[in-house]
């Protein structure tokens, strides 16, 4: 089996249909985008991680956290504002989490827990 060769870039962009310009990391494979991932140009949140289907479980969004993490700070969402896909990236990749910077309820009871 040959492994498969990836270029990784970076771009400062605006999410689709959004105007706030966020860091863009973009995992292209034979000219094709197969993985993005966006952070928060502020907070260092990551905001989304996608990948094309038919690029899924290939790696490639844990190689653009990686690259991601060697040039800046980035931080996972809090676990109660992450859909379940999220949590379990961010159980693979490992890395910190920011804590709640919205002040939400359900953030709050969280906090009452500990």
């Amino acid at each position: 089996m040959t492994e498969t060769e990836y270029q990784i870039s970076y771009q400062v962009a605006c999410y689709p249909y959004e105007t706030t310009p966020m860091h863009c990391w973009t995992l292209t494979v034979d000219g094709e985008i197969a993985s993005r991932l966006w952070v928060d140009m502020t907070t260092g949140e990551i905001m989304n991680v996608e990948t094309e289907p038919a690029h899924q479980r290939n790696g490639y969004a844990s190689a653009l956290y990686r690259q991601a993490a060697s040039e800046m700070p980035i931080y996972h969402a809090p676990a109660t504002h992450r859909s379940y896909a999220g949590s379990r990236f961010a159980e693979s990749v490992g890395g910190e989490s920011l804590p709640c910077l919205h002040g939400c309820a359900a953030c709050a009871d969280d906090e009452d827990d500990e």
